[in-house]
């Protein structure tokens, strides 16, 4: 009989382990004494901590500097002193002198130390460009805990049954029912883990251009007009030399080709006149 009862649980344990998905609008699963909607009721009932409000945040900052270069290292620097990191730095260089033009920073700082962190940020520069968002994962957060909850306590299920097991059938449903819980287990745990990282760190994406790109677009005044005007007809008398001498070769050729035919032309119509 003793046999027969822990048979029947472990293929009860091995049908029911696949309940519990990545859905959270799941059906709770099949389980010794606990199931998934009585996780989810310990957790939001027995731990302040696990309704807290998580909030996902981020920003968008863009700054016009003297030196690209310079506030690049800057930023990098401050970020790090307040317990940040950098995840990403892409630089932008001018072929000819190889001058870097641009920079774009994706860091992470402390979400606590987030509005302190952007004001301090925008001081690096002029401040061309702002942006904040927020996203709430509370529900994520609760959802994922309660599954992590519900595996774990199927997980000591099965091996207090496959401590028991008496029968090689027995063993082997037992083994295979544990291992497929054990991977689900850790998957969960790696979102979570995931997920708090974005919690605890806000990321700030920083595009840094230089102040002298844009002196192209702001007035530059009557004389420096004057100076712009005749550097202008200089380059054009200058560009104008050159495409004459590059067409002068092709108007010889047409010339040349004009006389040939004209003389053929002239020889048909002698010849006709015969």
């Amino acid at each position: 009989m003793k046999k027969l009862l822990i048979g029947a649980l472990a293929l009860l344990l091995l049908s029911g382990c696949g309940s519990i998905t990545a859905d959270s609008g799941s059906d709770t699963s099949t389980e010794i004494g606990y199931d998934r909607s009585e996780a989810k009721v310990a957790l939001s009932e027995g731990s302040a901590i696990a309704v807290d409000q998580q909030m996902i945040q981020t920003a968008s900052i863009t700054l016009r500097v003297d030196d690209v270069a310079q506030s690049a290292d800057d930023i990098s620097q401050y970020v790090a002193s307040i317990g940040g990191r950098i995840d990403s730095k892409n630089e932008y260089r001018n072929p000819d002198s190889s001058e870097i033009t641009s920079t774009d920073l994706m860091v992470k700082v402390p979400s606590e130390q987030l509005d302190a962190a952007l004001e301090r940020l925008k001081s690096f520069g002029d401040l061309e460009g702002f942006s904040t968002s927020a996203s709430d994962v509370t529900l994520q957060v609760i959802d994922l805990d309660a599954r992590i909850a519900s595996l774990e306590t199927s997980i000591a299920s099965l091996k207090k049954l496959l401590d028991e097991a008496t029968t090689v059938t027995d063993l082997l449903a037992a083994e295979t029912a544990l291992s497929q819980r054990q991977s689900e287990l850790d998957s969960l745990k790696s979102q979570r883990t995931y997920l708090a990282d974005q919690i605890k760190l806000s990321a700030i994406w920083i595009n840094i251009y230089p102040k002298n790109a844009l002196d192209a677009v702001k007035p530059i005044g009557f004389v420096a007009g004057l100076e712009k005007g005749w550097e202008a007809i200089v380059d054009f008398a200058s560009n104008l030399t050159t495409w004459t001498g590059l067409a002068l070769p092709w108007f010889g050729l047409l010339l040349l080709l004009a006389i040939v035919l004209r003389l053929f032309g002239a020889i048909s119509k002698s010849r006709r006149k015969r």
